[in-house]
């Protein structure tokens, strides 16, 4: 890992942020953007240049986060994860008019970013389409490049009639933005199929843990959780393409209805509303899940995540929203105050009984690890960022400062481009070679927050 230098970045002191230091923010994250968007069409680039008449059948990302080496070709796989992210992520940003239109100089090519990242959408789609029929009516979790078809590979995820893992989230959501960037009905039916199949196992919590590779015996929140951020993605990609009213209006209200109802069933099973506390497993008789090994797990980066698609989700149903801004308030008071390590980055699990970081992972010499992975501090900076400009509440501000640090200052590798590196240890900030889910780089948790940050922060600015 090489650090991306401070005077690249911007670190925020704490206290209030004026007109200014808005503006600052605004042009810093828009910069960043684009900078990732450069680096993941340079990858894209340089891997067609060094395999000429060979076709990977999706965004390519298959590099090391630490090193910034491609993978060798017998060590690749297709991510159905990324593509889908990819897919959704992209496509709102070209929905809205937030990818550049100028020309850029990426990969040694001289590209327009807008029409580049257009056909990469259309390209990742038309393969997703093609795998989901080769497939048998489902996207694999990974899938060989040379075929597209399910990978014979023990990180493989099967699952029963019924069943659904976190790809058929993920797939809903992209295949729902394509459909609306493009004004395709084939990717919206695709998409809403995925999304209705989502909700249901969600709900009944049939979903199979990406982890265990199993259903679990008691229920977990994150599952339905990203569902309703799959809505809430929707949601602003179909009112950024068009508004409401007209042929999606009843749509629109199905969603957001949708969101809520996740939104309430996630606050009154998985939280305490008198300390901000939310929990990661239930009993089957909604009862918190200690573990065997006396633990009641609290995922920082899921909660973070939650609290910002709620805060989101007030932002679209405007007056009388739910849920109220001052309990996810109090939620991420909570988290600011007890998930980050004493080396300042935020747990991958914390243990509510005791309020510490839990070991989570054991490398190859028998060496356990805390770990903090890139994902949960960008969500946390997203959320709190969100829940300041609707609430005004300096504790929101607060969080927001030290995600935000936590983020810039550890993560960023100069190698990936300014991309964050994957995991780190949360005692040492030593970079750890583990993946939280997928093994390439993700296209989406960095950049979706990025673009609530800027949209939360230009309300801020037209409000002030």
């Amino acid at each position: 890992m090489e650090k991306v230098p401070q005077e690249e970045l911007l670190i925020l002191g704490q206290g209030r942020i004026n007109e200014q230091m808005v503006m600052d923010l605004i042009g810093f994250n828009r910069r960043y953007q684009n900078r990732l968007l450069r680096y993941f069409a340079k990858i894209k680039i340089q891997f067609e240049e060094e395999h000429p008449g060979l076709c990977y059948p999706g965004l390519f990302a298959e590099v090391d986060s630490i090193s910034g080496e491609t993978r060798p070709p017998h060590e690749q796989k297709v991510w159905s994860w990324g593509d889908c992210r990819g897919l959704g992520i992209w496509s709102y940003l070209l929905a809205k008019g937030a990818i550049s239109d100028d020309e850029a100089v990426t990969g040694g090519r001289t590209l327009n970013l807008r029409r580049f990242y257009s056909d990469y959408c259309d390209f990742i789609y038309g393969r997703l389409l093609e795998r989901y029929e080769l497939n048998g009516g489902r996207l694999p979790f990974l899938v060989d490049v040379g075929t597209n078809l399910a990978s014979d590979d023990p990180r493989n995820i099967v699952c029963a009639p019924g069943e659904c893992e976190p790809t058929h989230v993920f797939a809903a959501a992209g295949f729902l933005q394509y459909g609306f960037m493009r004004g395709s009905e084939d990717a919206l039916t695709l998409g809403l199929k995925f999304l209705d199949e989502a909700i249901d196992c969600g709900m009944r919590s049939a979903n199979v843990d990406h982890i265990t590779k199993k259903r679990l015996s008691y229920k977990g929140e994150g599952f339905i959780m990203i569902v309703m951020g799959a809505i809430v993605d929707t949601l602003k990609c179909l009112r950024h393409r068009g508004g409401v009213p007209g042929a999606h209006e009843a749509l629109d209200g199905r969603l957001l209805a949708d969101g809520v109802r996740i939104a309430r069933e996630l606050l009154a099973k998985f939280t305490n509303p008198n300390t901000g506390e939310y929990w990661e497993y239930n009993s089957q008789d909604d009862i918190p899940h200690i573990t065997d090994s006396g633990q009641k797990i609290c995922d920082p980066g899921h909660v973070a995540e939650s609290c910002g698609f709620m805060a989101e989700l007030i932002g679209l149903q405007g007056e009388g929203a739910f849920p109220p801004g001052e309990r996810l308030v109090r939620i991420l008071s909570f988290l600011d105050r007890h998930g980050y390590s004493a080396s300042g980055v935020m747990f991958k699990n914390i243990d509510l009984l005791t309020q510490k970081g839990v070991f989570d992972k054991v490398d190859a010499a028998g060496v356990r690890h805390r770990t903090a992975p890139w994902w949960n501090v960008r969500e946390c900076c997203a959320a709190s960022i969100k829940l300041y400009q609707l609430t005004g509440r300096q504790e929101c501000l607060d969080a927001y400062c030290r995600a935000q640090n936590a983020t810039y200052l550890n993560y960023p590798n100069k190698r990936i481009g300014g991309l964050m590196v994957q995991t780190l240890d949360a005692d040492t900030l030593e970079p750890l070679p583990f993946h939280p889910a997928t093994g390439n780089i993700d296209p989406m948790h960095c950049a979706r927050a990025r673009e609530r940050e800027i949209e939360a922060l230009e309300l801020l600015l037209h409000t002030a």
